[in-house]
């Protein structure tokens, strides 16, 4: 058990100075000052922290070897990473289950907290491939999108009413040598997605971090992506810029000051209390990483942003 003591906490919405107690890898406790505390305490002064990053990684899973592997694990944790997306593909229903627990296999040996989707052509998007997916606690899918046509044939009524239980969240992937056609088709998947209440969010990039109201939709907010008492103790250190200005406490950072850390990489990577990278040093522990199993998706997810979807569409017209 450790104290982090008056970190300089900044993240999207507003600066804070705050004071976190760590124990077996969670936050126990987060007050603004904690002077009486006589035990193990890290003085903070002159660092910057934020929020462990989570990414999807499209490469993770088809590393060739074991060497491979912790070379891309490290890349990750280099960038900020504490917990990794991975979606392998799959083209017929009865593969889901086996390619699920193939992906669990080769993740065993993570350093990194783990979550994992699939990845499935539009044409397998049907209930029962849904329920499938919701009992294997498969929080997202990455959904393969072609043509206008494909979507008109979807079951719309029978998927939304079958994600009412377990609202996984679809997330669309389209390819295309227009970008004319790349627009219309997204807008024309966030409309429908729209009109039947259907989770959904703008394509995911590479090795790019999630956002608050998207790691709420997965489910994996507050556990992860977020430093609150109960929350792992995923997070990052940065050196002060000198010629940066950090913000007031209550001053929103619409910020610079976010945007300005956000971008870098970080001095030093904490998993589940755990140091991982310091400075250019990174130490892989394999096998410390546990899949993250989401009870359900948007458990958390704030009336704010339940609206996003149909916001989301919209700047597409």
């Amino acid at each position: 058990m450790y104290l982090l003591d008056k970190a300089t906490k900044i993240d999207e919405e507003i600066n804070t100075l705050r004071s976190y107690l760590i124990k077996d890898g969670k936050i126990n406790y987060v007050t603004s000052t904690f002077d009486k505390w006589n035990k193990q305490r890290v003085t903070m002064t002159g660092t910057i922290m934020t929020n462990g990053r989570i990414m999807y990684d499209d490469k993770l899973l088809t590393c060739n070897d074991f060497q491979q592997f912790q070379e891309r694990q490290s890349l990750l944790i280099k960038k900020g990473c504490t917990s990794v997306a991975v979606a392998p593909r799959v083209q017929y229903e009865r593969e889901i289950e086996a390619v699920f627990k193939r992906a669990k296999h080769s993740m065993a040996s993570s350093t990194l907290d783990f979550v994992i989707g699939i990845t499935l052509p539009l044409a397998m998007v049907r209930p029962s491939v849904i329920r499938m997916c919701q009992n294997l606690k498969i929080p997202f899918l990455r959904i393969e999108i072609q043509s206008f046509n494909e979507l008109k044939s979807l079951p719309w009524t029978h998927i939304s009413q079958t994600l009412l239980t377990y609202p996984t969240v679809l997330i669309p992937v389209i390819s295309s040598t227009s970008a004319r056609f790349e627009v219309a088709l997204l807008r024309e998947w966030m409309a429908y997605c729209n009109n039947y209440r259907i989770h959904t969010t703008a394509p995911i990039e590479p090795l790019v971090r999630w956002i608050k109201p998207f790691l709420q939709k997965v489910g994996l907010f507050p556990e992860k992506g977020t430093l609150l008492a109960g929350s792992d103790a995923d997070y990052l250190i940065f050196h002060q810029d000198q010629n940066h200005e950090i913000y007031s406490l209550k001053e929103k950072v619409a910020t610079k000051g976010w945007i300005v850390y956000d971008e870098k990489d970080p001095i030093v990577v904490v998993v589940k209390g755990e140091i991982i990278k310091s400075n250019d040093a990174i130490t892989l522990k394999p096998g410390f990483g546990r899949l993250i199993e989401v009870k359900r998706p948007a458990r958390f997810l704030s009336m704010s942003h339940v609206g996003e979807d149909e916001i989301q569409q919209k700047s597409y017209m």
